[in-house]
């Protein structure tokens, strides 16, 4: 990555973890931003789980998604 952002190439360098301590911190270092970007809360789960379910033949009752979508924290 060095000299990356140097130029006007237009060269955009992203990355994402979901274990930044991991990370060598030179690595970590050479990000200018970051980002955090929480785990979904239950509506956003329950969001996630019915669209997924729409193209997916199942036997679920809108009780059964919800209470998959509780279940599912973290």
């Amino acid at each position: 990555m060095q000299g990356v952002g140097n130029d006007d190439t237009g060269i955009l360098v992203l990355g994402a973890t979901n274990i930044p301590w991991a990370l060598d911190s030179a690595v970590r270092r050479r990000f200018e931003k970051r980002i955090y970007i929480p785990l979904p809360d239950r509506a956003a789960r329950l969001a996630l789980l019915q669209k997924q379910l729409t193209k997916t033949p199942h036997d679920l009752s809108h009780d059964d998604v919800v209470y998959l979508a509780e279940r599912t924290d973290g």
